[in-house]
């Protein structure tokens, strides 16, 4: 009895496990398409790489609109204030951040996806950058969800692009 019962959980996971393999899961049109934006952009001689930590070349792109007066980076513990918009690839909005008021959003800068935090740890106050954070600095293959309704918030495999302006580093520990 002992032994059927394992067997139950372990087919029981296993097929659990191989339903969130498959690739019908994914929006292949939309993969490839945030893909070939993301590609695109690293072509673009108006913008440059940030390399990912590791070395990597592959980090978030960014174009410099204004530079700040700044003289002091956020750090991963610091808490900042931005004004910023985040669209997809294709310009359509998916948080409008501060944009619609002018009012600075105050935020943990660890609390962001890691392309963000890293593209704020760049930066100084002042500064005005247009970011492109490829997707496994961003959301990665499986997106995000609302974990109450399971509604797609962003897609797996989403370029994001963010408008973003550095006003103050709140907490600088």
């Amino acid at each position: 009895m002992k032994k059927n019962f394992y067997l139950l959980i372990f087919f029981t996971l296993a097929a659990s496990f191989g339903a969130c393999n498959k690739s019908s899961n994914v929006d292949e049109a939309w993969r490839d398409a945030n893909i070939n934006a993301y590609d695109a952009i690293t072509k673009n001689k108006n913008y440059h790489v940030l390399p990912t930590p590791s070395g990597g070349p592959n980090g978030v792109y960014c174009k410099v609109d204004s530079i700040g007066k700044g003289t002091e980076y956020p750090l991963q513990t610091s808490t900042v204030k931005v004004l910023y918009k985040g669209t997809f690839y294709d310009g359509s909005v998916f948080d409008n951040g501060s944009s619609l008021n002018n009012v600075p959003v105050e935020l943990p800068v660890a609390s962001t996806v890691r392309g963000f935090s890293f593209a704020l740890q760049n930066m100084v106050v002042g500064d005005k950058w247009e970011i492109w954070i490829p997707y496994y600095l961003g959301y990665g293959a499986t997106g995000s969800y609302n974990t109450v309704t399971g509604q797609t918030i962003i897609k797996g495999y989403t370029t994001l692009v963010f408008e973003v302006e550095l006003v103050s580093i709140t907490r600088y520990p």
